[in-house]
């Protein structure tokens, strides 16, 4: 079994992390050479600046020299004009291209949580992936918007005051630098506190989703058994453990900007005294000192926004952290790279060899289970709920990899075969009828996005379904709206039952749907299906009695293994267990009970 998200860089360093995102946006380098052009430009008419009104004291207001005052204003407007366009444009090429690198990592990273297989799935919690593509995605998406460009502007800053003090006195700028190594130091410690706080952060805020996503989803069944109070403690637990790790994070910054400001003036009190005795005695003019304390102060404003967005990018690293996991899970049920297509025509003969499986590792649902299911025929597949019967749609689907032995199509094992053509051949109509927030005609042709209008409606006339759709005021424009709710459980499988037929599989696993439906409903129901399974390799994972009684064969599975194979009506003379099986069914059918008819 692989890691579970958000673990396989768990241990990796910060560095790491950040190396392999610039890797991600390599392409972009056209772009970001362009921002960075304009960053400096702007930063080295900032910077300066202060020669300018250093040149303007000096040789203008202590000379009384009125004609280099205004030459000297004049540059000044003019550098002040030349960094307002270069920051205003780099403002919008920085953004612009955090935001196209922010797309495309979406894009990765949806199209890797699409790939991932459903061992993956299994063992991941939905809020907790939930979170990777919200709040993991939203942290970086804030430090593109908030801190890209700070980051960039107060770094060139930083380095290019660090310059300009050297060359305008280097004497004076050497008790200075004696700071900043020490606010270097500081820092250096700050990074690697303040770094696992934010990893807790992430790490808690998956958690804290995950419960709220539950709670929300389980709603109904909290209120049928009165637990809101039980929830309610339970999501405080964890609300109080993510607030513990931001409180870590807090109690860093708490200590860590007091002592940057302390530094600060540490150094305007050296520069002041420092630099007053040398100008008094003549050795420093009095324009030099102004720009000094101009460049300082410029000097640590950047540290201290670079401070900011640290924080920032602390959490974006974290949450890069969690999202290089995501991309990095292996897919346990990969294509084999010497993988081919399915031999045509399909004859749709499936086969379990001596198939062991357990989504856990010593923990066998299914033990050398042997299973032939020749062309053509419809076989229910028939059990107590834990027998295995949704274990053996999903080895059949090659949704899960058997421990040991094979599953065949045809003779080939599904693990020689390429994804594509396997999904050409069987196709799956799964139990709770899935239907996407869109339109009637997208949700049809789902498995087959090339079909047109004209292809849908005689899946439909086929199926005997056109009447209804017709009957829609925006027919095949109608939307479905999320998960299908527009539409009654029996409209959804009708629907999933057209998307199936339009793909025109070979074999049908169909995973058979537990509500119960009104007479109407279910008899156009069994129409449309009986049309879609006729001439088909069909297997029925059977929760009711009637799909057993129409079903060409029948097998009854018992903690993972085949304990009665044969038609209904044998089954019903030869097996006690079956018999039985059936008997609870019936009564469930006298008494209306949903439970049992399942």
């Amino acid at each position: 079994m692989s890691a579970a998200p958000g673990s396989a860089l768990s241990t990796a360093k910060p560095e790491r992390v950040v190396r392999r995102a610039v890797r991600m946006g390599s392409h972009l380098k056209g772009q970001a050479t362009v921002a960075v052009t304009l960053t400096a430009i702007a930063t080295i008419s900032k910077l300066l600046i202060p020669l300018a009104i250093r040149a303007g004291v000096d040789d203008g207001i202590e000379k009384a020299d009125t004609t280099v005052i205004a030459r000297v204003s004049l540059l000044g407007l003019g550098l002040l004009v030349i960094q307002y366009i270069a920051q205003r444009v780099a403002y919008f090429a920085v953004a612009r291209l955090g935001e196209e690198y922010l797309a495309n990592f979406r894009g990765q990273i949806f199209s890797s949580l699409m790939k991932l297989d459903m061992p993956f799935y299994g063992r991941s919690k939905a809020g907790v992936l939930v979170a990777r593509m919200t709040s993991d995605i939203e942290s970086m998406t804030e430090f593109v918007n908030e801190g890209a460009v700070m980051a960039l502007s107060n770094a060139l800053t930083a380095f290019g005051v660090a310059v300009f003090l050297v060359a305008v006195d280097w004497r004076l700028a050497l008790p200075i630098l004696g700071v900043i190594g020490i606010l270097i130091v500081i820092s250096a410690v700050f990074q690697r506190w303040v770094s696992r706080s934010y990893a807790q952060v992430r790490e808690r805020i998956g958690g804290v989703l995950a419960l709220l996503q539950e709670g929300i989803t389980g709603v109904r069944v909290v209120q049928a058994f009165t637990q809101e109070s039980g929830q309610a403690r339970a999501f405080r637990r964890i609300n109080e453990r993510y607030f513990e790790a931001n409180m870590g994070a807090a109690r860093a910054i708490s200590k860590y900007f007091p002592m940057v400001s302390f530094l600060r003036s540490l150094a305007v009190g050296i520069v002041l005294a420092l630099g007053g005795r040398r100008v008094i005695d003549g050795t420093l003019s009095f324009g030099t000192l102004v720009a000094f304390l101009l460049y300082l102060n410029w000097f640590f404003m950047p540290i201290i926004n670079l401070a900011n967005v640290y924080n920032l990018g602390q959490s974006a690293v974290a949450a890069l952290h969690k999202l290089f996991a995501v991309v990095d899970t292996p897919v346990e049920v990969a294509e084999a790279p010497d993988a081919r297509d399915i031999m045509t025509p399909v004859e749709g003969r499936l086969e379990l060899a001596s198939v062991s499986f357990g989504y856990e590792p010593g923990d066998l649902i299914l033990e050398d289970l042997d299973l032939v299911i020749p062309p053509g025929q419809r076989l229910a597949v028939v059990g107590e709920t834990g027998a295995g019967k949704s274990t053996v749609a999903k080895l059949l689907m090659r949704f899960y990899d058997p421990v040991k032995g094979e599953v065949r199509l045809d003779g080939q094992d599904l693990k020689r075969l390429t994804h594509a053509s396997r999904a050409s051949a069987v196709a799956l109509i799964p139990q709770d009828d899935f239907l996407f927030n869109a339109t009637l005609r997208e949700n049809i042709r789902f498995g087959r996005p090339s079909a047109d209008d004209a292809a849908i409606w005689a899946v439909c006339e086929t199926m005997g379904i056109d009447g209804w759709l017709r009957s829609l005021p925006e027919g095949l424009n109608t939307e479905v709206r999320e998960r299908g709710s527009r539409f009654s459980s029996g409209e959804r499988q009708l629907v999933a039952l057209a998307r199936a037929f339009l793909v025109d599989p070979d074999v049908i696993v169909l995973d058979e749907a537990t509500s119960n439906l009104d007479p109407q409903t279910e008899l156009a129901v069994e129409q449309a299906l009986r049309r879609l399974l006729s001439g088909r390799t069909s297997v029925v994972i059977a929760h009711r009695l009637r799909s057993a009684e129409r079903a060409d064969r029948v097998i009854m599975i018992d903690a993972g293994a085949i304990i009665a194979d044969g038609t209904h009506d044998e089954l019903l003379r030869t097996s006690a267990r079956y018999a039985e099986l059936v008997a609870v069914w019936e009564r469930g059918l006298s008494s209306g009970s949903p439970a049992v008819e399942q």
